[in-house]
């Protein structure tokens, strides 16, 4: 049977905060760090900021940053750190604090990728690094938020299969300029009935959550690219960098330039001196 530890086993930086559902941590992991197959007694969120870790226990599972990763309480998996420093915000769910949708989340593994999820990680993992006495009400209301997002983003509740089509479609083609009548189309259903059911389900319209796919795009691009702001803003179907700053601003609370500078800082801050083994993707 494997070793039921705190999420905290291996870090050499700990920041904690007690809240009402559980505990949010901010952690630093050594570069190399080997830690044989495990399990932690409460369901576990952990976005990793930057570095990250493969879990090798069943399969090679690559948990780098910017990744969410969700384990279920009990969840057996062993982790092998990448070449540089990893840091990571994890938040620990007491059974039975958050309701039944959260409850549904923790029940399987999940890893996702999401950069206003990241964000929100990384506005608590500010406070906890630097606290004053708004800490615990800022940590909180970021934390809370974070978990709703994941919760919403992966679709938790019975819904027409319909629905999930729509966003197979959105997430297929976000860089084309769709109508609401060429996603009905595609799926088979009335184009009222889509765009009424789309809102109910996921909270915002179709046109925002298309925006909001294109936006994670560009993120992507520019945490892993080189290229100007401009091209990127083409490449996910803005119509120019005006565009897209716009509604990065809107989604992500900052703007292009300064979230590019902001991931390569975080990057470049994890690498120890001296190391020479190649960085992971980010």
């Amino acid at each position: 049977m494997a070793a039921q530890v705190a999420v905290t086993t291996g870090a050499f930086q700990v920041d904690g905060l007690a809240v009402s559902f559980g505990r949010v941590t901010s952690m630093r992991f050594p570069a190399g760090l080997e830690l044989p197959p495990h399990a932690h007694p409460e369901a576990n969120i952990a976005v990793v900021l930057a570095g990250g870790w493969l879990d090798g226990q069943s399969h090679e599972r690559d948990c780098f940053a910017p990744s969410i990763v969700v384990e279920p309480a009990g969840e057996v998996h062993a982790n092998r750190f990448g070449a540089v420093e990893t840091a990571v915000l994890s938040l620990t769910l007491e059974a039975g604090r958050l309701g039944s949708v959260v409850g549904g989340l923790t029940q399987q593994f999940l890893r996702t990728r999401d950069p206003s999820i990241e964000l929100l990680a990384r506005r608590a993992a500010n406070e906890l690094d630097d606290p004053d006495d708004v800490t615990p009400l800022s940590v909180e209301a970021a934390a809370l938020e974070l978990v709703a997002r994941i919760a919403r983003s992966v679709g938790l509740e019975r819904r027409p299969s319909w629905l999930g089509k729509a966003r197979e479609v959105l997430h297929d083609r976000y860089a084309d300029p769709l109508s609401l009548t060429d996603i009905a189309d595609a799926i088979g259903v009335e184009p009222e009935r889509l765009a009424r059911g789309f809102r109910r389900a996921y909270g915002e319209s179709l046109g925002d959550y298309l925006r909001r796919i294109r936006v994670n795009a560009a993120a992507r691009l520019l945490a892993t690219t080189d290229e100007p702001i401009s091209r990127v803003a083409g490449e996910v179907g803005f119509a120019d960098q005006a565009h897209l700053t716009r509604w990065f601003g809107r989604y992500l609370e900052t703007t292009p330039g300064r979230y590019r500078g902001q991931v390569r800082r975080d990057l470049i801050q994890s690498v120890r001196p001296g190391t020479s083994d190649l960085i992971p993707p980010i």
